[in-house]
């Protein structure tokens, strides 16, 4: 039992993520599917543009080849390409402060 208490107080590994990071990860997915299916998403928007609050029925198709395209790249492969680089970005945020802080021990030597 004192085992698994000792195993919880242990650091997180850098590779978790917090709610906030994962949130983020999911917003950056979303971006870039919207991003990757711009054709799509602006035929939808000129569609409801000109049907107005009769866009259900009309613009069915356009509705139809936008969800498809975003569909086809908010994978988890594609999610878990994002929280690689918030991972890297992580790393790196780390290796500057041990950077700073080696630093400031050879000044402090000196």
């Amino acid at each position: 039992m004192s085992e698994n208490i000792e195993k919880h107080n242990q650091r997180l590994p850098i590779w978790v993520l917090n709610p906030a990071e994962e949130k983020e990860a999911r917003q950056n997915l979303k971006k870039y599917a919207y991003a990757q299916c711009v054709e799509y998403v602006e035929a939808m928007v000129e569609c409801s543009k000109i049907h107005g609050l009769k866009l259900f029925p009309a613009c069915n198709a356009p509705r139809d080849a936008m969800r498809k395209c975003i569909l086809s790249y908010q994978k988890d492969s594609n999610l878990d390409l994002q929280r690689d680089l918030i991972v890297e970005r992580k790393i790196e945020r780390l290796e500057d402060i041990v950077k700073k802080r080696k630093s400031e021990a050879l000044e402090q030597k000196r």
